[in-house]
């Protein structure tokens, strides 16, 4: 009899665990995807958390670009990424930190004269769904 009331306790135990797990796991999905990106845009500079020198094709003899992201509705910390393709071929992928619901970062590519022509930034949530991109030229 004690033996059916512990197996009967450590199934409700185990029950009660799965359920509290798969929870969990809604609930960090819903922060995912409750992230929206407001603003993106790829500018020379990034001064005062303001872009500066917005525009879509930039000379080749510039040394820097920089991807700002205005992020909305993140619910607690988590991160977007910022993967940069050059014709198709990422280049680079960095990790930013977003930790309110009204948040702006921003990444940067250090830029070398030969690398003229298309150029991509894709924006990721945490679990990599994408969140927008921006597509500019380097001529």
């Amino acid at each position: 009899m004690k033996r059916k009331t512990l197996y009967t306790a450590f199934g409700s135990l185990l029950a009660a665990t799965i359920v509290l797990l798969l929870c969990q796991n809604t609930l960090a999905q819903d922060e995912q995807t409750s992230i929206t990106i407001e603003k993106t845009v790829v500018c020379q500079d990034v001064v005062d958390r303001q872009p500066v020198g917005v525009g879509e094709v930039f000379p080749r003899e510039i040394e820097k670009i920089f991807c700002f992201t205005k992020v909305v509705g993140a619910q607690g910390e988590t991160t977007i990424t910022h993967n940069w393709y050059y014709n198709g071929n990422l280049k680079a992928s960095i990790v930013l930190p977003v930790r309110s619901s009204n948040w702006r970062t921003w990444s940067s590519k250090k830029m070398d004269q030969a690398w003229t022509g298309e150029w991509m930034v894709e924006i990721l949530a945490a679990d990599g769904t994408a969140l927008d991109s921006v597509i500019f030229y380097l001529r």
